[in-house]
């Protein structure tokens, strides 16, 4: 039986120490997780890319509110913030002149379509004038200028028809004055060729003595008188066919006037009509415009007018609309140097930093917009390339709720791909160390 230890002897006697065996458990501990935080710094991957700040528009950007033409502020409808429908009415204009310059320009056109049917009828030679079925005849305008235009071409086809009358009846009277003359002209010659006759009888009998030679004498005068008659009728009948031809161009002249001024007021008439209804098209869009209508739906800012009676310039903002369920986008400017990492189609976390960071989410979004050339802040002057990041569907789900107005700060980061901790602890010492050995 082996003896048994003394009591009464130190245990340190009895049991033998060693002094560095916690001091290398120690190093070993402080190895083991050396090595494991290596081990996990070259292999874990962590997000890669380029962070940048915004803020946030709206797509369509905000819509600016103004009139054409410009007018009298007659009624304000809304006010600053306050939420419209597309289409709904935000003010309208003192409609007095529009509506008394569309209604003048209206009358002016239905007078001249009135017009051109009743040049038409005349051209034609219509007996009656019959107005188309398309003309609106109900039309209080039309009916007046329908009057007026029956009674128009009723004066003018009856002075045309009195002129033509009178010409043809002075273009008889000288054909039946040429007839005259012509017949007298002939009965002259008849008389003539008798006397003729009778004078070469007379000459005989009056050498022979058988009648007296005063008889012979008395016709020889008659011979010549004849004679005398019948070269002035020669005169009078070409003057009467002069007179005649000249009737006959009047009358065909007149009648060429006639259409020939027909002619030239339908082409007048056609210059006016297209004019008025360019005019009337015109003034039937500024009275239709005296009503200002929200582009879109939206939330009204801006607002320019504020008391009726106001006097807007064509073209004047008078107020803006923010566009409402518009997709949200965010508008950052990237480092001119981090560029080249940045392409379309890159994955985005965003922060709205307006909002309280332990219960608004980063939420995804997507790059959709690089600039194609370096832009130059008028303040700064420092340069820069314009993004632009579209918040996802899944992105807007998580902020629905969130009241999103333009303008807000938005942080982002652009993941451009992945890398470990000990290259991104060590690459810009390799990138320094590669360009110092590089130089002379």
């Amino acid at each position: 039986m082996p003896a048994l230890p003394d009591a009464s002897r130190p245990l340190a006697d009895v049991l033998p120490l060693d002094d560095h065996r916690p001091a290398r458990l120690g190093r070993w501990l402080v190895l083991a997780g050396f090595g494991g935080f290596l081990l996990w710094a070259a292999l874990a991957p962590l997000d890669k890319g380029v962070a940048v700040s915004g803020s946030v528009v709206v797509a369509g950007h905000r819509q600016a509110v103004q009139h054409p033409t410009g007018g009298v502020v007659a009624r304000l409808l809304v006010h600053d913030g306050e939420a419209v429908s597309a289409g709904q009415v935000l003010l309208t204009l003192d409609a007095t002149r529009p509506r008394a310059e569309r209604d003048t320009l209206r009358q002016q056109y239905r007078d001249a379509q009135a017009a051109a049917v009743r040049l038409a009828a005349e051209t034609e030679g219509q007996a009656q004038l019959r107005f188309p079925p398309s003309l609106p005849a109900d039309d209080p305008d039309m009916q007046a200028s329908q009057a007026l235009h029956q009674q128009l071409f009723a004066s003018r086809r009856e002075a045309q028809r009195l002129q033509q009358a009178a010409l043809r009846e002075g273009l008889a009277g000288a054909r039946a004055h040429l007839a005259g003359l012509e017949s007298a002209q002939r009965y002259r010659r008849e008389q003539r060729e008798a006397l003729l006759q009778q004078l070469q009888g007379l000459r005989g009998l009056a050498q022979e003595g058988y009648i007296p030679r005063n008889r012979l004498l008395e016709n020889e005068r008659l011979l010549a008188q004849l004679d005398g008659e019948l070269g002035e009728a020669v005169g009078a009948i070409g003057h009467a066919h002069q007179q005649v031809q000249e009737l006959g161009w009047r009358e065909r002249q007149q009648a060429e006037e006639y259409r020939r001024d027909l002619h030239q007021q339908q082409v007048d008439n056609r210059l006016r009509l297209g004019e008025l209804a360019s005019r009337l098209a015109s003034a039937e869009f500024e009275l239709a415009h005296t009503e200002v209508r929200a582009p879109v739906a939206g939330t009204l800012v801006g607002l320019a007018v504020f008391t009726p009676g106001g006097v807007i310039a064509p073209g004047q903002q008078l107020m803006e609309v923010v566009p409402r369920d518009a997709p949200l986008l965010v508008d950052a400017r990237a480092p001119v140097e981090l560029v080249d990492r940045l392409r379309p189609g890159l994955p985005v976390e965003l922060l709205f930093a307006a909002f309280n960071q332990s219960s608004t989410p980063r939420v995804p979004g997507e790059l959709v917009l690089v600039s194609a050339d370096r832009l130059l802040d008028e303040q700064t002057r420092e340069p820069y390339y314009q993004v632009r990041i579209r918040v996802s569907e899944d992105g807007a789900r998580q902020l629905a709720g969130l009241d999103i107005r333009p303008g807000m700060p938005v942080q982002a980061f652009v993941r451009t791909g992945e890398r470990s901790l000990l290259n991104y602890l060590f690459k810009p010492l390799a990138d320094r160390l590669h360009l110092a050995l590089s130089e002379d």
